[in-house]
């Protein structure tokens, strides 16, 4: 009985209170081998006016010469298209979709330069930057892109309360049974 109490109270310690946000995992490399990115991407719960779902936040690395940790730039009129007087992005992201991203992209900093990624087409993807060591505007052509979308608290916290149950059905099968072959 003390295993279920435990159970319940992990549980309700892990049920969504009203999420605001999405969190997708992403990694890609660019076709010269340059660059290699991955980290995390939070996006709002919400569809926006372009028909995806505002970045709020990224976190993670650009790996190769002059790379460093991501910070995303903000967009101050997103979802629509930004023209920083360089770069244009909107920083919208698209979860499951073809393209992920869209022209203008998403835009952010690591190591002291800029980076965007943008799509041009289905499955078509670029990373432009004004690293020296890197591609310029209109930039290197990415190999692959993946996201994979990261579970919330609430399915971990499920999935815990799942195997609790097990654990907690298990525990009352084998009493039982050895109660039964006790008395008989």
């Amino acid at each position: 009985m003390k295993l279920a109490k435990l159970a319940l109270i992990a549980a309700l310690g892990l049920a969504p209170v009203g999420a605001s946000a999405k969190v997708y995992e992403f990694n890609f490399t660019t076709a010269d081998s340059v660059f290699t990115v991955s980290g995390f991407m939070t996006t709002s719960d919400n569809l926006d006016a372009a028909g995806g779902y505002d970045v709020l936040s990224i976190s993670g690395t650009v790996s190769g010469p002059g790379g460093g940790t991501i910070t995303l730039l903000a967009n101050p009129v997103q979802p629509n298209p930004y023209n920083n007087g360089i770069w244009i992005y909107d920083n919208v992201y698209f979860p499951g979709g073809t393209p992920l991203v869209d022209n203008p992209g998403i835009f952010f900093t690591a190591g002291g330069y800029d980076y965007n990624l943008y799509s041009t087409g289905p499955n078509t993807y670029y990373f432009s930057s004004n690293n020296p060591n890197g591609a310029y505007n209109p930039g290197e052509l990415v190999t692959s892109i993946s996201d994979p979308a990261v579970p919330e608290a609430s399915t971990w916290g499920m999935a815990l309360l799942g195997f609790a149950s097990l654990a907690f059905a298990a525990s009352r099968s084998g009493r039982r049974s050895a109660s039964t072959l006790a008395g008989g």
